[in-house]
């Protein structure tokens, strides 16, 4: 007959970690849905401007736009060519130029700043150091990759598979960046479209839709899911991707912050689980890397978190 152990004695069950899927967004609701329509925008825009130029060129007899395996879904678009061009980092629209700042940094160390790339890249700066890191939570085109490596995570703790979660060290992402843009510029080659995910995504989304395959970029892009799945949470967008690491230091002034009011923090961890960017909203360490996404905020069960207007250097002990 078989003995059981003395309860003591008992393995107790492995405790599953909390997965960002398994968090609600409770407030702030109309906050997020703005957020999401401009990264929908922000998409759709890298998707269907290829589109919209293919359904141009169809009509126009290239042999090219009526070979595409997109020619039939493009045909719904304007047959005119559309008002502006580019995406998702350097768009041309009526008869001004909105460029990424770093892409616009990586060409002045290129081929020499000018005035041109200064004014295409001013509103970009001064959105950056107002508010922050928010491109990389309002609008960068890797986000659905990134939301598709956390449901992965989260379908394999829920079948019992254990996936790491290496925190690597903060500066890591600047270093990535120091080191992109000096060999880039000193072997003149330009090395952030090569690994700049707006910029890849944009480059091989043109390439699918013209050419109905993808190139060595997309290589990049699961490379990036297969790390943030298996590896570190979040983990390129976090300390790798040099595009982050510009944002953060454009925007180390700016004056939105996140604040938590102590005396309703139940220490629940909800808001840090939720944060991809390995922010510590419970324990009011927030730097740079914020994303002012807000999911922190609208998860909070207490409404303990905010959004507080801080003037540099007046910050609170």
């Amino acid at each position: 007959m078989k003995t059981l152990a003395p309860h003591s004695q008992r393995k107790a069950p492995v405790q599953r970690l909390l997965q960002p899927f398994d968090i609600t967004l409770r407030h702030g609701k109309r906050y997020q849905w703005i957020r999401r329509v401009f990264l929908g925008f922000s998409v759709l825009l890298t998707v269907g401007l290829p589109m919209w130029h293919l359904h141009a060129l169809d009509v126009e007899g290239a042999g090219l736009a009526a070979d595409s395996r997109w020619a039939v879904l493009s045909r719904w678009l304007p047959a005119t060519p559309p008002p502006f061009l580019g995406a998702p980092t350097s768009v041309w629209v009526g008869f001004f130029e909105l460029v990424d700042p770093l892409e616009a940094l990586a060409t002045a160390l290129f081929r020499g700043a000018s005035w041109n790339l200064v004014w295409t890249v001013l509103p970009g700066v001064a959105l950056v150091v107002l508010l922050g890191r928010f491109f990389c939570g309002w609008a960068c085109p890797y986000l659905p990759v990134l939301a598709a490596s956390n449901a992965a995570r989260w379908l394999l703790s829920r079948l019992g598979i254990p996936t790491a979660d290496v925190k690597l060290p903060r500066v890591t992402s600047r270093v990535v960046l120091v080191g992109v843009l000096l060999v880039g510029s000193v072997l003149g080659v330009q090395l952030v479209p090569i690994v700049y995910p707006p910029a890849v995504i944009g480059r091989e989304a043109f390439r699918a839709v013209f050419y109905g395959s993808l190139g060595a970029g997309g290589l990049l892009v699961v490379a990036a899911f297969l790390f943030d799945t298996f590896v570190s949470r979040a983990g390129f967008c976090r300390s790798l991707c040099p595009g982050g690491a510009m944002f953060a230091t454009l925007g180390t002034l700016s004056p939105i912050k996140v604040h938590n009011e102590r005396s309703k923090c139940t220490d629940c961890t909800v808001c840090d689980v939720i944060c991809n960017l390995g922010q510590s909203p419970m324990q009011n360490k927030l730097d740079s890397g914020c994303e002012r996404c807000g999911k922190c905020i609208a998860s909070c069960p207490t409404k303990a978190l905010s959004w507080k207007l801080v003037v540099p250097g007046r910050e609170q002990k």
